[in-house]
């Protein structure tokens, strides 16, 4: 609590010293840009949202919003050339002609501007908005979910696939140009889950909530320093207007097994209040076909002495329930306090049947195991944030603060039933049945407050702290069947009780200044961690101090307004997620199983990236990581004393040290009224030096992924799309080499119902091309792996958008909750 306190006064310092220097450093106003704005009558429109974008990459300026008479003001405003767009609901965007703020001409009156009602031609100098697919900035990469059609029906998960940049594998584990390691956050708070249960969580989370995506592989000093590759931050759909309005979203997804998808949100902003929610529910069945070949022996030194052929065959079920709701209240023009709730009510099965073939060292077939399973995770997570947004002055200072809190409860169960037979079909062992109860609860407590004074139209400093706590208790009380005594007996060996505690402290502080052509962002952020591991059954502890500092450099140089040169650095770091702390055993069958890593540690990265923009349209970059400690999946192998076949599990291990040197290449443009093309490349090499299962690894691979999205407009409101993915071979991690990957997309929509209902048709993977095939070699076992599931679908969506409103923006906010919740865990599967 001393460095904490520390931290809020060395905050609360800084507030004083430069609000009073500010009459020093501000500098006079450079231009100003005005006008107003009527309806096609002639009476003028209040509330109505003004954007002044910048006319090289259409980026955002500064927003304003008419006042009763119609009238809306921009002040200090740099020189250069600018876009005006004036959007309001029930009438068409309106773009202006460019404008241009010069010494010779400071002030631009735009005069007045008559809107349109929706659907009537604007003439010359206005355009309907329709944003991109894709749009790629010098600071990040924004998806449009809603603007392509072959999202329609997909998960969240699915689009992240196809995403620029953004690899999936076939556990769900995402990787951000050929690096693992990513944060996701929604609404820029992390998801605390742990990979597989954010896998799961943005495969039942419908894509059709989400708005924008913003892929970040440099964030600033504001965000958390966890994310070895960088931060994937999902936007939600949030409606920024007055009156009552929503949307409802309905998908059928016929495939082997069939989904729906489905969701409705809403929004009504009345006077000083606005209310929003959203409910989403996903049905969904699936499966996963798994085929392993390995080939075991004891040591590097030792012959092949047992060989074994698996097949792995898993039902997939799912009832997932996701609920958000809030109030904004807006004490007066300067000052906004909110609270919002949200939650998943999570109920899945994954029933599997297996089968291991064991052959000896001539290959003569000696035994086999048969394998049922039933694992049972029901999950309830339910988050509380409160909110307070104060701003200082008209030119964009502010003081924020969040409070949250959010418990995760888990009760699974698991059963394995598990039968050992000779080459004869004759029992070559007594069963081995195996019941588990598996609960497990989270509570995470997390206070941030954010500073940022703007000093002046070039000058802008921002500060901030952060105090999070989290306490996770996760219990593992394993039965196993006596033969003999026909009874369940505890099984000691296995079960366990582990407790963690971690607190991290931080504060930050960031300088961004323009001078002439240059512009440059200086930050600094300090992480103190305290963790207590305790395993109170194995009356084993383990405690953990240290103090990291994070900085962060960015400098562009803009030649003109189509070129733009970035050079950024960054140090980063990826902390163990709490169930992969946890020591207990996940049994898939007799021989395999996964089980968690107390002894982790965090992993550290320093990454340099040099990027070139040109009109907003091509974007290159050329990056170089060196990552220490990268904690990875490794399998080992071991022979349980008196048995002739080997145990294989999976867990968590400070694997190896990687470097990482990318070049990647983005095209985004309209290429004529009707034809939109987005192409991403990525190219990059991997080296691992470390070791593994006693196996000494040091190889360097060089691969590629790429991606495309295709969009054609109609007239009367027809759209079709072709998009597709494809990632080359590549190692996933310094042991498994994965082979090539990817699938195409067909799509295409319909506006109907008068513009307020959208009807898509998706065909995904139509040729069922995606599969995923991967090979380890290790001293002690050499693994091939193949593996398919429910990829190929129609997906067909109907959307429709109820209310009407009057034209305002409200907040969209981002809690204060950091990396934690990235790292929750506790369920597995896929779908």
């Amino acid at each position: 609590m001393r460095f904490l306190t520390t931290l809020v006064l060395l905050q609360l310092f800084a507030f004083t010293a430069f609000s009073q220097g500010t009459a020093i450093l501000t500098m006079p106003p450079i231009g100003i840009i005005k006008g107003s704005v009527v309806d096609s009558g002639g009476k003028p429109l209040d509330a109505v949202s003004v954007s002044l974008l910048k006319k090289t990459d259409s980026s955002t300026t500064k927003i304003a919003i008419t006042d009763k008479s119609g009238q809306f003001t921009f002040q200090n405003i740099p020189n250069g050339k600018y876009i005006l767009s004036v959007t309001h609901i029930g009438y068409s965007t309106w773009y202006s002609q460019p404008l241009e703020i010069t010494p010779a001409k400071p002030s631009i009156s735009q005069g007045t501007i008559r809107l349109q009602p929706s659907g009537a031609s604007l003439g010359a100098v206005t355009v309907v908005g329709k944003k991109p697919p894709v749009e790629v900035k010098i600071d990040k990469t924004v998806v449009n979910v809603d603007a392509s059609p072959t999202n329609g029906g997909l998960t969240a998960l699915e689009v992240l696939e196809k995403s620029p940049g953004v690899m999936v594998d076939n556990d769900g584990n995402i990787s951000l140009k050929g690096k693992q390691g990513v944060i996701i956050m929604i609404d820029g708070k992390p998801t605390y889950l742990s990979a597989t249960d954010l896998a799961t969580y943005l495969k039942n989370m419908p894509a059709n909530l989400v708005d924008q995506i913003e892929i970040m592989s440099q964030p600033p000093a504001k965000y958390d320093a966890a994310g070895n590759s960088g931060v994937i931050n999902l936007i939600t759909k949030k409606n920024r207007n007055n009156g009552f309005n929503g949307s409802i979203s309905a998908s059928a997804i016929i495939a082997r097994y069939f989904k729906s998808p489905n969701s409705i949100n809403f929004n009504w902003r009345q006077g000083k209040f606005n209310i929003y929610g959203n409910y989403s529910y996903a049905y969904w069945e699936g499966f996963g076909d798994d085929h392993n070949n390995n080939s075991l022996r004891s040591n590097a030194a030792a012959l092949f002495d047992r060989y074994s052929v698996q097949h792995n065959y898993g039902r997939y079920s799912d009832r997932n329930q996701n609920f958000r709701a809030g109030v904004d209240y807006f004490a007066d023009k300067k000052t906004t306090l909110g609270f919002s709730v949200n939650g998943t009510v999570d109920r899945q099965w994954y029933t599997s049947v297996s089968t291991t073939d064991f052959f000896d060292s001539l290959h003569n077939f000696v035994q086999y195991n048969a394998a049922n399973a039933l694992n049972n995770t029901p999950q309830t997570h339910l988050g509380f944030n409160g909110n307070y947004t104060h701003k200082l002055d008209q030119k964009g200072s502010e003081l924020t603060a969040d409070a949250d809190y959010i418990f995760f409860t888990t009760h699974g169960t698991v059963n394995s039933n598990n039968y050992l037979y000779n080459a004869d079909n004759t029992a070559s062992d007594a069963p081995y049945l195996l019941n588990g109860l598996l609960p497990s609860h989270i509570d995470i407590y997390s206070f941030k407050s954010d500073y940022k004074k703007v000093l002046s139209d070039d000058i802008t400093i921002e500060a901030g702290v952060k105090s999070s706590y989290v306490r996770t208790d996760n219990n593992a009380i394993y039965s196993l069947y006596d033969n003999t005594k026909k009874a369940w007996e505890p099984d000691t060996a296995i079960s366990n009780h582990f407790i963690y505690k971690e607190n991290i402290n931080a504060a930050y502080l960031s300088w961004q200044q323009r001078i002439k052509k240059f512009s440059l962002q200086l930050g600094l952020r300090a992480e103190q961690t305290n963790t207590n591991g305790d395993q109170t059954v194995k009356s084993v502890d383990f405690k953990q101090h240290y103090l990291q500092l994070f900085p962060t450099t960015y400098i562009t140089y803009k030649t003109d307004d189509n070129n733009t040169f970035g050079l950024s650095y960054g140090r980063r770091i990826e902390r163990p997620s709490y169930q992969s702390l946890n020591p207990f055993r996940f049994q898939l069958d007799r021989y395999t199983y996964s089980q968690g890593n107390p002894n982790l540690q965090p992993q550290f990265s320093n990454n340099v990236e040099l990027s070139y923009n040109y009109k907003g349209m091509i974007n290159i970059s050329a990056n170089y990581t060196m990552t220490t400690d990268i904690i990875d999946n490794v399998l080992i192998t071991f022979k349980e004393p008196g048995d002739s076949n080997y145990t294989t599990y999976q867990t968590d291990q400070n694997l190896a040290s990687q470097r990482n040197i990318g070049l990647s290449a983005n095209f985004s443009k309209q290429l004529t009224k009707a034809w939109m093309l987005n192409v991403f490349f990525n190219v990059y090499n991997n080296r691992y030096k470390g070791v593994a299962d006693s196996t000494t690894i040091d190889v360097s691979y060089t691969s590629f992924n790429a991606s495309f999205n295709t969009q054609y407009s109609f007239k009367k409101g027809w759209a079709a799309e072709c998009s597709g993915f494809y990632y080359a071979k590549n190692y996933i991690s310094g042991v498994i080499l994965a082979d090539g990957r990817g699938m195409f997309s067909l799509g295409g929509s319909k506006q109907i119902l008068k513009g307020k209902g959208t009807a898509k048709l998706n065909f995904r993977d139509p040729l069922y091309l995606m599969s995923f095939t991967s090979h380890s070699d290790l001293d002690k076992a050499v693994t091939y792996s193949h593996s398919i599931w429910d990829n190929r679908r129609i997906v067909m969506t109907l959307v429709y958008r109820f209310g009407k409103s009057t034209g305002n923006q409200s907040q969209r906010r981002a809690s204060g909750a950091s990396d934690e919740q990235s790292r929750v865990g506790g369920g597995n599967g896929q779908q």
